[in-house]
């Protein structure tokens, strides 16, 4: 699978894509680009940043060599640096409530789902739209497994990233409620879905 939209390529990772997505991620996940964050923090991240990368790095490695067969990473790059992934997303099957949280009194059952983990685009990359040409891509890789619905969780403070799942055609499904968030204040996940 190789798609070009405008001036990116969608394409699924290979193990050569390793180095790049586990900088993507490490970026977009430990280095708060978007928000501000304390001195100290920032300085324990840089100190903590090659430990990080290859925590991931491992991870991805991981995912790869198991060959499950619902599993996917796409990488977009930019057609002047075909081999340099700038953005990534992965999609693998995961148990999803069937019935909202608000109806629990028709009873909690869990269904496996293609569900999309670690949408991230490189500092550099976004408000481009190359998350949503991953997004798009993530669709026609899930038809070609034979499902027709995709599940992915967004932070509750996360507007810019809920703008765009919503403009795709993402809704909210269910809502955790976690001591975390009564407790500590921390945003709230929301589980969102789409059919197609």
């Amino acid at each position: 699978m190789q798609r070009q939209s405008s001036s990116f390529i969608i394409r699924h990772a290979s193990s050569r894509d390793v180095g790049h997505v586990s900088d993507i991620l490490t970026e977009s996940f430990y280095r708060s680009h978007d928000r501000k964050v304390n001195w100290l923090l920032r300085c324990f991240t840089d100190l903590a940043y090659p430990l990080l990368r290859y925590g991931i790095m491992l991870d991805l490695n991981s995912r790869f060599s198991e060959q499950t067969p619902c599993y996917a990473c796409l990488v977009a790059t930019h057609t002047t640096n075909k081999s340099q992934a700038i953005a990534s997303l992965e999609i693998c099957m995961r148990y999803v409530p069937t019935k909202p949280h608000h109806q629990f009194w028709l009873g909690h059952t869990m269904q496996q789902y293609p569900y999309i983990f670690n949408l991230a685009v490189h500092p550099q990359w976004r408000r481009r739209g190359v998350a949503k040409q991953l997004l798009l891509a993530a669709e026609k890789t899930v038809k070609q497994w034979g499902f027709s619905r995709l599940y992915m969780h967004v932070l509750e403070d996360n507007q810019p990233a809920r703008s765009l799942y919503d403009d795709i055609g993402y809704r909210l499904h269910d809502q955790e409620n976690s001591l975390n968030h009564w407790l500590l204040g921390h945003p709230r996940r929301f589980l969102l879905q789409k059919n197609f």
